[in-house]
């Protein structure tokens, strides 16, 4: 906590303190440099490609690899491989569509965006668990149903538990 000039990064999911410590002697505790959490993962060349349309390069360019960026990819190796976890649930969500290696990089993206914002606007991370991470991707589905529905005229009802 002294390190990180009283801010705990070490309760972030998939980084421990070895990796941890790496991340801060590749990237320092001043992120200042940093405008945004977009320029931060962009950096860390986490962030997606913009001549990509779905899974295909429109134009193939250089991919920064930075050392940073491949600790967070290792941390979300971790965090695929771990139950009980919201970021495990997250990470099945985009494999299905996207594959195991995009589904990596968009959770070493979000470890990585937590950790921006631990280290830059002092946020405390809560682990909130995989129940409470379902749920809200629930209501978040259903909401959508409902706008859809109710744009072509439907109401949704319920079906009675039976």
């Amino acid at each position: 906590m002294q390190l990180t000039g009283g801010k705990d990064a070490s309760q972030i999911t998939g980084l421990t303190d070895s990796t941890l410590l790496q991340v801060i002697s590749e990237v320092g505790t001043d992120l200042s440099r940093f405008p945004t959490e977009k320029h931060f993962t962009s950096w860390l060349g986490l962030a997606p490609n913009s001549h990509q349309s779905g899974l295909t390069n429109k134009k193939k360019k250089f991919k920064r690899h930075t050392s940073a960026g491949q600790i967070f990819r290792l941390a979300a190796q971790a965090i695929a491989q771990s139950k009980h976890l919201a970021l495990t649930s997250f990470y099945h969500r985009i494999k299905a569509p996207k594959g195991s290696l995009g589904a990596i990089k968009a959770t070493a993206r979000k470890i990585a965006v937590i950790f921006y914002n631990v280290m830059t606007k002092g946020i405390e991370f809560v682990e909130q668990g995989i129940k409470q991470y379902e749920q809200k991707i629930k209501e978040r589905q259903m909401k959508y149903l409902q706008k859809q529905a109710k744009r072509f005229g439907y109401t949704l009802i319920p079906k009675l538990q039976q």
